[in-house]
């Protein structure tokens, strides 16, 4: 099995420690230049026009809903010195299922000079807290076996469970 999906409970996320110099706040539209080089660094993609065009792309269908529904804050960026670093995304419902209304993480990305020092998991707390604030208990995604070994640790440490 190449993807796993996993769910934790949101009370269980609130409330995670933020790194000092972090500043977490909403994207919007206007972020889509920034995040979209942000996931060739992320994903260790050639920064290429083509490359970069295609994410510029998916960013835009990302806001559109065409992969769920975002709620009104749901996709959350950090920032270091003015500098986008990271970002995740969370909509209700997935492109892989349409009776679903449960929230998921479709991407979480983190800058490759800044992993291992708490950012994913300052973003997953900040949604849980927001997506709890919009009546949630719980909150899903999935995961790239073969390609996530340090996500699945991550989400392990935060109690994220596999759902059967």
């Amino acid at each position: 099995m190449s993807q796993l999906t996993l769910n934790a409970q949101l009370e269980a996320l609130t409330g995670l420690k933020r790194p000092a110099g972090i500043e977490l706040a909403t994207l919007t539209r206007y972020d889509i230049p920034a995040l979209a080089a942000l996931a060739l660094v992320a994903y260790d993609s050639p920064e290429t026009a083509e490359n970069l065009f295609e994410s510029v792309d998916q960013m835009r269908m990302l806001f559109a809903g065409e992969f769920g529904n975002p709620l009104d804050n749901s996709f959350v960026g950090a920032w270091s010195e003015g500098e986008l670093i990271g970002a995740i995304f969370v909509t209700i419902g997935t492109p892989w299922d349409d009776d679903d209304d449960q929230p998921y993480i479709l991407e979480l990305m983190v800058h490759p000079d800044y992993r291992g020092r708490g950012i994913a998991t300052a973003l997953i707390g900040e949604v849980a807290g927001r997506v709890g604030e919009a009546g949630f208990e719980d909150i899903g995604l999935r995961v790239d076996m073969r390609q996530a070994k340090a996500a699945t640790r991550l989400y392990d440490y935060l109690g994220f469970e596999e759902v059967k």
